[in-house]
């Protein structure tokens, strides 16, 4: 233990004298030296000190030392201060004889020697902090026998009580003076009649003393008022002579069940839902494998997870998705059977694990009513809330397969949910796993594409017709052609797959990188500088927190001008945080991007983000055009398009245009900028200047005739 440190102080009306002695005292450790020019000043300095020794000069002008002394060992504070007194005079046996009655220890004459002082001094301050430490640790003890959570009783060798703490006397229901001289078996009794022991006191002493020094026994406390308490004792003796006392600790054993219980419950349960947790439904499923290995039966594995719950958190607040959560919860176990185990594995997934389950029909049709249960509105906080679920199944037969195969099974089953719409359920079938091997090459694979920053981007013009040539271009990522198969992978596998893995983030800022570099290039040329350059923004990128400082670090490296920079987004892109959304597109905007909404009129509420975000331009989408010339509802839908636009002060691009048929009718609605086969198809940045240069010469001599 640490020690304050010793104060030690120092009497005397002249500074010099009190410099002297603070000089002397140098070589003690641990010490503080307090300094007073008089009495009055030593008395109020004792008012908030205590002090190892107290160095007293006897001559001082007003209040002299034996006066000091006086009051100072008067005092019930103070009386047990040792005091020495100091004088520079010659001393006779009155006056020292005086000092003595006045309370001084000790009277020393000037000049004093320095190692006598030192050593009396040491002695002083060594008796002072070896007290305090034995005041500490008497303290400490007390305290700790008083704080303890349990009962603490010391017994004399014949079962008399000679302590208890106050702990034990709450649990007796009396106080210490009345418990005190008790004996042991008046408040305690064994759980059982013992004929062999019927003195429960002299059982445990033996007990003790015979098997080692702590020993534990459950036994019965009766308290004062006669009432019963099951309680835990803790037997030990400080001797091992014959005559020897015993200390018990004990404590209610049903406060500690009760703990028990709860951290169980804890360590099996979600504390939101009440529903299983992660660890007790994976003990669950292993058991119930082991179970259908014995019985020869069936279990089935049902893995849910809730569509776009983020939204539901981020937009009404993490108050509303936790009851959001326990709603399902509840939902959930209302339609299962008492042997059915639903947990939840964490966020908002969760899972269903069924037990002797007589087909797969009966798995499908539970996994149908869940969908439809969960697909109802929820009451919230006076809010109405509409959630939906994906859910992928997998069953073992007698157990042939083991839990980590369920697992996998199942969530391979959950991904194809998802990926064919969500709000439904999928029953695994082993093509699938093969689906699952390829999709996870193809993501090791583009993981080491983008780690090595092999991506190939290409570029599709777009092309004017009122200005009869291109206007710019739109980036495209492929899969490289070397090292990573003979056939290149389509963008229409493996963007999806980047998207799930999150690589999306890094795939995304590599082509924005090189299309960059690209539309610096293009400042060099009058040929090129009017030319624009769209890039895609997939949903995942936007909502990142840290989209826009990637994107400015990203252009602090090149110098081009912002506004020939068009960032295309699709519908997905706002499904999911628009606030945050909004913000970011307000930012683009802001700095002098164009943004447009690509493959419009696909999703059910475009007109609605035309009319609430800042775009500039609007891609209509491919199967559209492709339906122009043999269908009339199709162009009388594109001119609506293109008359929205128009109302909106927006500008236009069609894509897909492939051959004469589409371009003559979609020029003849009104729309001039044309994407697609028609004019290019997606080429390397190095074929960019063949492209421009042919179309330029072409130009020219379509004005020489």
């Amino acid at each position: 233990m640490d020690l304050q440190p010793s104060k030690i102080l120092i009497v005397d009306d002249i500074l010099h004298n009190r410099i002297a002695l603070t000089k002397v005292l140098e070589p003690l450790n641990n010490v503080e030296v307090v300094e007073a020019d008089s009495g009055n000043e030593a008395l109020k300095k004792l008012l908030n000190n205590d002090f190892s020794v107290i160095l007293l000069d006897v001559n001082m002008p007003g209040m002299d030392g034996y006066e000091v002394a006086n009051l100072i060992s008067s005092s019930q504070a103070h009386k047990h201060t040792p005091i020495v007194m100091l004088t520079a005079h010659d001393s006779s046996a009155p006056d020292v004889l005086r000092a003595y009655e006045a309370g001084a220890i000790d009277y020393l004459t000037k000049p004093i020697e320095s190692t006598i002082l030192l050593n009396k001094v040491k002695q002083f301050v060594k008796i002072s902090q070896l007290q305090a430490k034995t005041n500490y640790l008497k303290s400490e003890r007390e305290s700790i026998l008083e704080a303890a959570g349990q009962g603490v009783i010391k017994f004399t060798s014949e079962g008399d009580i000679e302590f208890i703490n106050k702990k034990a006397c709450q649990m007796l229901g009396s106080v210490a003076d009345k418990i005190i001289g008790s004996q042991f078996n008046q408040w305690f009794s064994h759980m059982e009649i013992e004929p062999d022991y019927d003195n429960l006191f002299m059982f445990l002493r033996k007990k003790v003393h015979k098997l080692g020094l702590y020993q534990h026994q459950i036994a019965k406390l009766i308290d004062i008022n006669k009432k019963t308490h099951l309680v835990e004792l803790t037997c030990t003796s400080p001797r091992s002579q014959k005559n020897y006392s015993m200390i018990v600790l004990f404590q209610d054993i049903s406060a500690r069940l009760e703990m028990e219980s709860e951290l169980v419950h804890l360590a099996n349960y979600d504390t939101l839902t009440q529903l299983a947790n992660r660890a007790c439904f994976h003990d669950n499923l292993a058991r119930a494998i082991n179970r259908s290995k014995r019985l020869e039966s069936t279990v089935v594995l049902l893995l849910l997870d809730l569509d776009r719950f983020k939204q539901v958190n981020d937009t009404l607040g993490h108050d509303v998705g936790d009851e959001l959560l326990q709603g399902v919860a509840k939902r959930l176990t209302s339609m299962l059977r008492e042997t059915d185990l639903a947990a939840r594995l964490g966020g908002d997934e969760f899972a269903i694990l069924i037990e002797d389950s007589q087909s797969s029909l009966d798995a499908e049709l539970l996994a149908k009513k869940v969908v439809s249960l969960i697909s109802k509105p929820f009451l919230i906080q006076d809010k109405e809330i509409c959630i939906e679920t994906s859910i992928g199944l997998s069953r073992s037969v007698a157990g042939k397969s083991d839990k980590a195969t369920l697992l996998k099974w199942a969530d391979i089953a959950l991904y194809e949910a998802k990926a064919v719409g969500r709000n439904c359920y999928q029953l695994f079938v082993p093509e699938m796993s093969v689906q699952a091997q390829k999709q996870a090459l193809i993501q090791s694979q583009l993981r080491q594409i983008i780690e090595q920053n092999l991506l190939d981007v290409h570029y599709q013009g777009q092309f004017c017709l009122k200005e009869n040539r291109f206007v710019g271009f739109e980036a495209l990522v492929r899969w490289p052609k070397s090292n990573f198969g003979e056939i290149p992978i389509s963008p229409a596998q493996f963007i999806p797959i980047a998207e799930q893995s999150h690589l999306i983030h890094e795939l995304g800022y590599q082509v924005l990188h090189q299309a960059c570099g690209v539309l610096q290039s293009w400042q060099l040329s009058t040929d090129t500088q009017h030319l624009t350059l769209a890039v895609n923004l997939s949903a995942k990128q936007l909502n990142a927190y840290d989209f826009l400082d990637r994107l400015e670090h990203v252009l602090c490296q090149f110098d081009f001008p912002l506004a020939k920079l068009t960032f295309e987004l699709t519908e997905t892109a706002f499904l999911e945080d628009s606030e945050h959304v909004q913000k970011c597109m307000k930012t683009l905007i802001n700095m002098g991007f164009s943004l447009a909404l690509d493959d419009f009129g696909t999703g059910y509420s475009s007109l609605n983000y035309l009319q609430n975000l800042p775009f500039d331009i609007i891609k209509i989408d491919r199967c559209f055009i492709q339906r122009l010339g043999f269908c009339h509802k199709t162009t009388a839908l594109v001119k609506a398009i293109i008359t929205i636009a128009d109302a909106f002060d927006m500008s236009v691009v069609a894509e897909g245009v492939e051959n004469q048929i589409q371009l003559d009718c979609i020029a003849s609605l009104g729309c001039n900028k044309i994407q697609g086969f028609y004019f290019s198809k997606p080429i390397p940045k190095e074929e960019i200047a063949s492209l421009i240069s042919a179309t330029n010469i072409n130009n020219k001599k379509v004005l020489s005739k």
